[in-house]
């Protein structure tokens, strides 16, 4: 069985992912009794929390699906059922309670694993406590965000459509992996919505200490409404039913839809719904995507009260679940020394697989720890100097990528042109409104270093 360890009263979050899980697979796999494939989704439902696969997990050790028998871990886990109201786990208890060899030995079992997956523990270490949704980042003043510039027809045709885009705002302001994540009609306004977040421009946003930020997973709702007539209220009548099949397949256990009808209820595309519930069955149902919108919201408060611990235990959670993006936040948490979790190599780690799904924050970041670490099991100049040539495939001189290479080629013993690249990484973030306060120290500090070595 995977073992977990929450949060940072109690270590390190670690958990196994053999394969992405939500529910209606691992039920659908269980009911063919393809136990072998069951057995590991459902324990990873089981440990999020969802409370069908808990008593499914009961049953496989009760009747001995696929696992060997073991009385213990099926009363505990019956017992952790039967406490969250389970309509069949009060029955299984009462035959448990005769198997068990031990009854002292099964309340053992039930308290260890209770203390890790039991509703207390998870309300504690990952779930949520739900506040309001703000749409407006205080952190992003707009330069300018233009209309989508929509063709003639639509006016004259008295279409309707809404589409909602998710985009980055990276560290010079501007907008990055526009996506539109959910729209009606489907793809209707795409092309436009697209163009004209593609085009936003912000001034470059900053951290309490003044250095440039990337601001992710920002939102915008954009939409058209017909005057009243035939086509406005056939319109009404189709969107209503495309978002009642969406909640229908919410309600059938789908993570996906349950992630998508929280994203149109925090947008207020369905109304009088709350979003937080159900970006939680998504994320419980092991959903990447809503279990990284759940870390983001508490590192923010956006949308829950913030919890440092619980961000990291689900960015964890979904980190080793494939999501570069959750891979990149957890390591900036890592990396931030005021952290109890600081840990460089681990964040090294996570930086890793994001860089190699090419995510830039990632490339840029990584480079950097490789350069200028302070651990020597950490530090190397030629992987940094190849991953910064990587990311200026992208992005040729980005400010940070530039020091990165000034700073590898010092520590290599090349001091002229690593100057040279620090100078020019002064001049790149001078030019794009940075602070170049940090990038005038690190030249400073290193032509210290070089006079007093001779």
């Amino acid at each position: 069985m995977v073992q977990l360890r929450y949060g940072l009263a109690l270590a390190w979050l670690v958990m196994s992912w053999q394969a992405a899980a939500d529910f209606p697979t691992a039920k659908a796999l269980f009911e063919k009794q393809e136990y072998d494939l069951a057995k590991p989704q459902l324990e990873t439902l089981a440990e999020l929390g969802h409370l069908e696969a808990q008593f499914l997990l009961s049953r496989m050790y009760a009747e001995g699906l696929g696992v060997d028998p073991d009385m213990n871990l099926a009363y505990a886990w019956t017992l952790i059922a039967r406490e969250r109201e389970h309509p069949e786990a009060d029955k299984q208890y009462r035959q448990l309670r005769t198997k068990v060899s031990s009854r002292l030995e099964a309340k053992e079992v039930f308290t260890s694993l209770n203390n890790q997956f039991g509703k207390n523990a998870l309300h504690g270490n990952l779930y949520p406590s739900a506040n309001r949704y703000v749409a407006t980042n205080p952190r992003l003043k707009a330069i300018s965000t233009p209309e989508p510039s929509y063709p003639n027809y639509f006016e004259r045709a008295g279409v309707s459509a809404w589409a909602i885009v998710h985009y980055d705002v990276n560290e010079d302001g501007n907008t990055e992996n526009a996506t539109v994540v959910a729209s009606f009609p489907v793809d209707a306004l795409s092309e436009y919505v697209l163009a004209a977040v593609q085009s936003w421009k912000y001034e470059p946003p900053k951290d309490l200490y003044g250095d440039a930020i990337r601001l992710e997973m920002q939102s915008h709702t954009f939409q058209i409404k017909a005057p009243l007539s035939a086509k406005a209220r056939k319109f009404e009548r189709e969107n209503a039913e495309y978002l009642d099949a969406i909640r229908a397949a919410a309600e059938a256990e789908s993570g996906r839809y349950q992630y998508l009808y929280a994203l149109l209820a925090e947008n207020r595309i369905v109304s009088g719904v709350d979003a937080m519930p159900w970006y939680l069955q998504a994320a419980i149902n092991g959903f990447p995507k809503a279990q990284y919108r759940l870390a983001q919201c508490l590192v923010t408060g956006n949308g829950c009260d913030r919890d440092q611990n619980k961000a990291v235990n689900w960015l964890a959670i979904s980190a080793d679940g494939g999501d570069a993006k959750a891979a990149y936040l957890l390591a900036q948490e890592l990396l931030d020394s005021n952290n109890v979790n600081y840990d460089p190599r681990k964040a090294a780690g996570y930086l890793e697989v994001a860089a190699l799904q090419e995510y830039m924050p990632a490339i840029t970041e990584y480079a950097s720890l490789l350069a200028m670490s302070d651990d020597p099991t950490l530090r190397d100049p030629q992987k940094a100097i190849r991953l910064a040539e990587q990311g200026r495939a992208i992005d040729a001189n980005h400010p940070n990528l530039l020091s990165t290479l000034g700073v590898a080629f010092i520590e290599l013993g090349q001091q002229g042109r690593g100057e040279s690249m620090l100078r020019q990484a002064i001049d790149e973030a001078r030019k794009r409104r940075w602070t170049i306060q940090n990038y005038e120290d690190l030249l400073a500090d290193y032509q210290m270093a070089a006079t007093d070595s001779n």
